[in-house]
């Protein structure tokens, strides 16, 4: 990430940070970190290899500082996965929890929630792990699986030189690089094993899976005791057949609204893949 990309991130997202429902001291707080971040990044960064921070009283560790740079962008600063819970403990469920970012984000916004991360990859589960005990985060459950639509062994594809990709995925075409095998898990399954009744949030970012996910919860009549979720949708995988409208249709039948956000420069360009995010709700 150059200077160029860092201004310009801490710009077109300040909008998100400014619009939020947080008091007016809190986005100061989030606006001077995302600022020491960046200025860390450009600066120690390129002669330290940093791969920790602390941040809002919270310590986080990476395999990388780009890492902490650009999900703290996502998740603090642009606030991808905010959501309102009628609740002070909350029901949360983070699928695709990588090494923990938005664990701790959920835990710094709501302390008494009760979160289910789930992360397929041995090596990020690991980092994931000490992160949440580190931090001494309670009611925080932990799943070293992939989630997909059904229970067993499943190829999971890596970038073996850039251990905790983002872009890891049980999705060949997400990320054709090096081939492991990982426990699978369908989460309707858990659901049932664990009897929920109900899930106040779902945030899912599994690169490429989530329709399969999505589609066997519905299939199994337990899209009812959801009532919010933050999807990261990936338009085009490898220049896939568009069918986000098959997506969406599943959560219209089971009564959900929404509101999508994308970004495609210049708007007019075809085939190229997006990250779609998509707010889920009733």
């Amino acid at each position: 990430m150059s200077i160029f990309e860092s201004i310009y991130g801490g710009l077109s997202n300040f909008p998100y940070l400014f619009k939020t429902d947080y008091p007016s001291i809190i986005k100061f707080k989030l606006l001077i970190t995302w600022f020491k971040i960046s200025l860390k990044y450009l600066t120690l960064n390129k002669v330290f290899y940093l791969k920790e921070e602390k941040l809002l009283g919270f310590k986080v560790h990476a395999f990388d500082y780009h890492t902490i740079l650009f999900l703290f962008q996502e998740i603090f600063y642009r606030n991808e996965y905010f959501f309102k819970s009628p609740t002070d403990s909350p029901v949360i469920f983070d699928c695709g929890a990588n090494i923990g970012f938005a664990t701790i984000f959920f835990k710094w916004l709501y302390p008494q929630s009760e979160i289910y991360a789930f992360e397929a990859d041995i090596t990020t589960f690991g980092i994931l792990k000490n992160n949440v005990e580190e931090n001494g985060l309670k009611n925080v459950h932990l799943f070293n699986v992939a989630l997909s639509n059904k229970n067993g062994k499943i190829d999971f594809f890596i970038d073996s030189e850039r251990p905790g990709s983002l872009l890891m995925s049980t999705n060949h075409d997400r990320l054709p690089k090096d081939k492991i095998t990982v426990d699978a898990m369908s989460l309707s399954s858990f659901i049932k094993e664990k009897d929920f009744n109900n899930i106040d949030f779902i945030k899912m970012d599994i690169e490429g899976s989530e329709k399969e996910v999505i589609k066997e919860l519905s299939e199994n009549n337990q899209m009812e005791l959801i009532s919010k979720l933050c999807i990261e949708y990936h338009h085009k995988i490898n220049n896939h057949k568009s069918d986000l409208s098959d997506f969406l249709r599943i959560f219209e039948k089971n009564g959900f609204e929404y509101q999508i956000d994308a970004k495609n420069f210049p708007i007019s360009a075809e085939s190229r893949f997006q990250d779609v995010l998509l707010y889920l709700y009733k």
